[in-house]
């Protein structure tokens, strides 16, 4: 490929990123051409999926500029609000605030009908409002969020006299998950005998899908053997045909009485073929268990001796 053709490619690529939506899959990013970023049909859910920082910047937002329009409507009209400064506009503007908030301090009061009018109004509307963000608030804080910690990489290693692909998964509440049930799906990109493109989803079967109860770590093993479509595949394989690794565990969270669900994806070099995790379980002299999270994610390669 020429300098032009890269420079042409990396050309559209930012365009795409720019007009695009972003949608992100674990450690994967989409792009969506011709979907709006905001949608005025479906504000509820953009109001819940963005960030902390830009709900509370929204709500800011729209308190400063309802009290603006009400400060506008009290100054359009002189001499309806008694106390309030001739011409002075942050005198309105601090008693919408102070009556949208129902909270009224003595000095400045409706001087009209066209005060009363208008003041009324902002009450009816700042309880509607402070309803509407106090249910918002509640919802964000109320959906139940799973706290389990899945290793950074992939391992395949010999286990139980075959080769098995394998993810380690811990819980890092203190309650247990009770039913705990996990998936393992290999995504490939696929070419159809008709030219199509396809992106393939495969389950991979694993060694023991279910658990009663997930209270400390959980290693999630799949058999690399004859039935299993990762069989002779190499990191060379997997990044040339774009596969991603998902995995997902759902269970019922004791501590929020609540199911939860919770992924992680790896891409094509976080697959680390012929490493073993480091382990940070251990007993104690009492019969207690010990885990050691300060080594998760660690690998290392195996030994020479123990390659097949």
């Amino acid at each position: 490929m020429t300098s032009k053709q890269t420079n042409g490619r990396s050309a559209v690529a930012a365009s795409l990123r720019r007009n695009g939506v972003h949608v992100r899959i674990g450690e994967f990013e989409g792009i969506k051409l011709g979907a709006s970023r905001f949608s005025l049909r479906d504000p509820y859910y953009a109001v819940l999926t963005i960030s902390w920082p830009a709900f509370i910047a929204v709500a800011v937002s729209f308190y400063l500029l309802e009290n603006l329009c009400f400060a506008l409507a009290y100054y359009a009209v002189p001499d309806c609000i008694l106390n309030a400064r001739p011409g002075v506009f942050m005198d309105r503007f601090f008693f919408s605030i102070e009556t949208l908030a129902t909270v009224g301090y003595g000095v400045m009061s409706p001087a009209s009908l066209y005060g009363h009018i208008v003041a009324s109004t902002e009450i009816i509307t700042g309880m509607m409002t402070m309803a509407v963000i106090t249910g918002l608030v509640f919802v964000r804080f109320s959906r139940p969020r799973a706290r389990l910690l899945f290793s950074r990489n992939v391992v395949t290693c010999p286990f139980e006299g075959n080769r098995a692909l394998m993810v380690r998964v811990v819980n890092e509440r203190h309650q247990a998950i009770a039913d705990a049930a996990a998936r393992m799906t290999l995504i490939r990109r696929q070419i159809t005998p008709e030219g199509h493109v396809m992106r393939r989803f495969i389950d991979l079967q694993l060694e023991r899908s279910e658990a009663p109860i997930l209270g400390l770590s959980w290693t999630l093993i799949h058999f690399i053997d004859d039935r299993s479509p990762i069989q002779g595949m190499t990191p060379r394989t997997l990044a040339d045909e774009g596969s991603m690794l998902m995995v997902s565990v759902r269970g019922y969270d004791e501590s929020i009485s609540s199911s939860v669900t919770a992924r992680q994806s790896y891409a094509p070099d976080a697959v680390k073929f012929d490493h073993q995790f480091v382990n940070v379980i251990d007993e104690l002299p009492t019969g207690e268990i010990v885990l050691d999270l300060t080594h998760f994610h660690d690998v290392v390669p195996l030994a020479e001796e123990t390659l097949p």
